[in-house]
């Protein structure tokens, strides 16, 4: 069964292209936001949204640069972030974090194999420098651990201090917490500190959500953490799953938005609470 992210599947297309520095853009509105890196011969791309909207990304790129896409990085496994991997990433290297490939293959339906879904063929375990325009910018991929899934990468642009998060980030949304996939809140939480101590005054671009900066990410941490911690307390006050959910107190949380019945707060509060109930 694949996790059902209807609710974003569902939104209108409207694709908007972002400039966010000299050689950076943002394509958003396809799944999960897109970065642009627009080098002298080429162009690298960090994720590729569905497959259903490359047609609609390929003209955004067009308006970037008739150049080829030569690196496509996946920040994670899911399908509303590699599924144009085949299409977008046609002429490219695609490179992830060893455990996204190793996950995106164990997801792969039975009449798929890794070529048509433009699988990763390059990948990396901690981190891996990449650099472009003759060294110009030098591209960071960094994994921390497990977060939102157990191979997220985090792609730091140096040069031109913007960082994309992947969905380590979901601004002003209620994440995914991919329970199954050994997704981890308290590393998570842990990484986006180290993320803003590195890196405190890059412009952050979110899996979901718009472009912000680093104390906006900061609340978000701030927004597991507090679940967290009440999750805990309810667990250790012998609380059901049903009654942990109904017990926390999201009125401080208002601010962010429900995405169908999938991607709630009250699904957070769940997801956190079988995360911690999983047998060590």
């Amino acid at each position: 069964s694949s996790y059902s992210l209807d609710s974003l599947q569902n939104q209108t297309l409207k694709l908007s292209l972002e400039k966010l520095a000299e050689h950076i853009y943002c394509i958003s509105g396809a799944g999960g936001n897109i970065a642009v890196l627009k080098g002298q011969n080429q162009l690298l791309l960090v994720d590729a949204a569905y497959v259903r909207t490359t047609e609609e990304i390929k003209q955004k790129l067009k308006q970037i640069s008739s150049r080829p896409v030569t690196i496509l990085i996946n920040t994670h496994y899911h399908g509303d972030h590699t599924g144009g991997n085949a299409i977008l990433g046609k002429e490219a290297q695609i490179i992830s974090h060893k455990n996204c490939k190793a996950s995106l293959l164990r997801n792969l339906k039975e009449d798929k194999n890794p070529e048509s879904i433009g699988a990763p063929n390059k990948t990396f375990d901690k981190e891996m420098n990449i650099k472009v325009n003759n060294g110009a910018e030098n591209v960071k991929l960094l994994h921390f651990g497990p977060g939102h899934t157990a191979g997220d990468t985090v792609v730091i642009f140096e040069s031109s201090k913007i960082l994309h998060a992947g969905d380590l980030f979901f601004n002003g949304i209620a994440p995914y917490i991919v329970v199954r996939d050994g997704s981890d809140t308290k590393n998570w939480i842990k990484t986006i500190h180290t993320l803003a101590k590195l890196y405190p005054d890059y412009k952050v671009i979110p899996g979901h959500g718009p472009v912000t900066d680093m104390k906006t990410f900061l609340k978000f941490a701030g927004y597991l953490k507090y679940l967290r911690d009440e999750v805990v307390k309810a667990i250790k006050a012998g609380k059901s799953k049903k009654e942990t959910i109904e017990s926390i107190d999201l009125s401080q949380y208002n601010h962010i938005t429900e995405m169908g019945k999938f991607l709630t707060k009250k699904n957070n509060i769940a997801w956190i609470f079988d995360e911690l109930s999983k047998p060590k």
